[in-house]
């Protein structure tokens, strides 16, 4: 399977980090070139985007989307993509497999969470792992496993850069994608490593206000979507 990784070109430690890791687990990746947002002339980018997003939300949207588009260029069936300030469990070629293995129509499948995963169990793998759709935002995009499928339908449905591209997947159910959880997670965030990509903002406190407001908002609309959209899973895997 094909193992992509983020990192900036100026990142050599974290390069070599990130290289001794996987070697540790059997695996190989390709290093993708990151994108510097504050390199961006933002001028260049489609109307309606967000003006707000710092330069590191910015480059890590645009570098996630350089990603899909090398999926789909070079046909892959599926592909995963991890960010270079992670810690990998040893079980992930295991459940990397599995997951392949699955009769289950993803469009990405996300490794890691920021936070606890709660939601509606789709599927179950070895060691009392599970596929959840969640209803609660998980977060990040340390790691993930994205199809074929998904990389176009995330290309076609995340053109202009609104927000985050973490919570971009937070709203898989608003954007009529498909994208489970693994729990327990396998690709956790290095506490001791500070994100080069896509380091957030400092927000102001209304600013995250109005965005807790309007995630309470969309609650109910939400737990409705992955209700059905869960149903329509197990019904197509059975």
């Amino acid at each position: 399977m094909k193992i992509f990784v983020l990192n900036l070109e100026r990142a050599v430690e974290r390069r070599a980090l990130m290289q001794r890791r996987l070697a540790e687990l059997g695996l190989e990746a390709e290093f993708l070139p990151a994108v510097e947002g504050a390199r961006i002339d933002r001028r260049c980018l489609p109307a309606g985007s967000e003006p707000r997003l710092t330069p590191g939300e910015l480059g890590c949207y645009l570098s996630h989307q350089r990603c899909w588009e090398i999926v789909v260029k070079r046909e892959l069936p599926h592909a995963v993509l991890l960010e270079d300030d992670v810690v990998l469990s040893p079980e992930l070629p295991r459940v990397l497999e599995e997951i392949a293995g699955l009769d289950l129509p993803y469009d990405l499948v996300r490794l890691s969470s920021l936070g606890p995963v709660r939601g509606i169990p789709v599927a179950s793998l070895k060691e009392g792992r599970q596929l959840i759709l969640p209803n609660k935002n998980p977060s990040g995009t340390q790691g993930y496993l994205v199809s074929q499928e998904g990389a176009r339908r995330l290309l076609a449905r995340l053109v202009v850069p609104k927000r985050p591209i973490d919570d971009e997947l937070d709203l898989y159910w608003k954007h009529g994608l498909c994208i489970p959880v693994v729990s327990p997670c396998v690709v956790e965030e290095d506490q001791a490593l500070t994100s080069m990509i896509g380091v957030r903002s400092d927000c102001s406190h209304r600013r995250n206000l109005a965005r807790h407001l309007g995630r309470v908002i969309e609650a109910k609309r939400r737990k409705l979507a992955v209700f059905l959209l869960a149903r329509r899973l197990r019904q197509a895997t059975h």
